[in-house]
């Protein structure tokens, strides 16, 4: 297990071990393994007769399995008929026993060709074409893959690897994790805020897309604004909220979901329509907005600027796949960007949380979700970008893929930069 661990990292893969840093057979042990395989974008076991005695072993490829990850079989030791668990029999494994140079070799390619093929395949979706309109922003393309981490989990002699927690390129390997998506046709047209009015040549028809107006809204002394805000930026202001008491949606797009009982329900669909928020932000301003999602949910909830698939297009914010915990979706330009958003928060469907995303001076992004019910428990990322990432104006955007997200008490905020 070691051994697949030290080269996995050799070949620029982030490698978490659980027995690195948690006494097997603890809580915290068993809590942290779920965790990982929930984040996993792949699961590697080490095949041995010890391991398939392993009650632990079988629980973990059945968890696994059950959230539909991808299971890379290495056979280290035994005969295939005593190191071969059942529910691995008819799948192709590793064979580490005769020559291990070769096998890793081997491993390292299927892992390749499994995180290309799965672009390869999300890539060759067919681009809906957009219609003109001069209202809304584009429902940006999405990444729809696998939390992307690699994670390492063993146990005294059964060792099984889970492949999750940040599978990072480095070096020459510069392949971009998340893969685009398109709305429907019906959904939003291209837009590009490059300039406050410009001309859209990548629609039909050329028409002039108009961004929203930005009208500066005085500070509301009678919202308070969360005393945890204060950990990271400094003389917050609550400009305005939305507790989503009004059905219209006043000053919303909503093209998949609607607002009923106090809240804004969005629903996942295969287009990946959602909402948006019809003002732009821009440096020292933010947003705050609590959510919660059903089961098995996949959706984004980011800030965009600019159009996909162009130099010129700027994306941050949180992606949660098939429910399991959130990621940093992070664009610039045609490439995906690589975060860590972590701390002590472990999120799960059924229940609140709150985000907020803060565009500081000089390019910098902070991200933060924590559990309104306990705010010590976060999660938190935050970036400096640079100078091409300064002075944009931003739209605020939503969009599901499966499951349904609900949204209550949407707050813009100001703010007189970070802590």
């Amino acid at each position: 297990m070691r051994k697949v661990a030290f080269y996995l990292r050799d070949q620029g893969f982030k490698v978490w071990v659980d027995n690195e840093k948690l006494i097997p057979g603890t809580p915290a042990w068993e809590e942290s393994i779920e965790i990982a395989i929930k984040n996993a974008f792949a699961v590697i076991v080490i095949l041995s007769p010890d391991s398939k005695g392993s009650e632990w072993v079988r629980r973990e490829i059945t968890y696994a399995d059950e959230f539909h990850k991808r299971v890379f079989p290495v056979l280290v030791k035994g005969a295939e008929d005593v190191s071969l668990p059942l529910r691995l029999i008819t799948r192709q494994y590793v064979d580490l026993r005769k020559d291990e140079d070769a096998g890793l070799n081997a491993l390292s390619a299927a892992i390749t060709f499994y995180i290309e093929e799965k672009q390869t395949l999300e890539m060759k979706r067919p681009a809906a074409s957009t219609p003109v309109s001069t209202s809304k922003p584009v429902s940006q393309p999405k990444r729809i893959k696998s939390s992307n981490t690699w994670i390492l989990a063993a146990g005294a002699l059964i060792a099984i690897c889970i492949l999750g927690v940040s599978a990072l390129w480095i070096g020459s390997k510069t392949f971009s994790f998340p893969l685009p998506i398109t709305g429907s046709e019906s959904a939003v047209p291209t837009f590009t805020a490059i300039l406050p009015a410009e001309i859209a040549t990548d629609v039909p028809t050329q028409a002039v897309i108009n961004a929203p107006a930005n009208t500066p809204l005085p500070a509301n002394p009678n919202i308070p604004a969360p005393a945890i805000l204060s950990q990271f930026v400094n003389d917050v202001q609550v400009l305005n909220i939305d507790t989503f008491d009004d059905p219209p949606g006043n000053g919303w797009g909503i093209s998949a979901g609607k607002i009923e009982n106090g809240r804004m329900e969005i629903v996942g669909n295969e287009n990946l329509d959602g909402a948006w928020y019809q003002t732009e932000f821009a440096e020292n301003e933010g947003i705050l907005i609590d959510f919660s999602y059903t089961e098995r949910s996949t959706f984004l909830v980011n800030m965009n600027f600019g159009s996909y698939d162009t130099d010129q297009y700027r994306r941050f914010g949180i992606y949660v796949e098939n429910g399991t915990a959130p990621i940093t979706d992070i664009y610039e330009g045609k490439k995906y960007i690589w975060g860590d958003i972590s701390n002590n928060l472990s999120t799960e469907a059924g229940k609140n949380y709150t985000l907020l995303l803060a565009i500081l001076p000089n390019g910098e992004l902070l991200e933060v979700i924590w559990d309104p019910a306990n705010p010590t428990d976060t999660l938190e990322y935050r970036n400096k970008f640079g100078e091409s990432w300064a002075g944009l104006p931003w739209t605020f955007l939503i969009q599901a893929q499966k499951g349904t997200i609900y949204f209550d008490n949407f707050r813009q905020i100001s703010f007189s930069g970070g802590k």
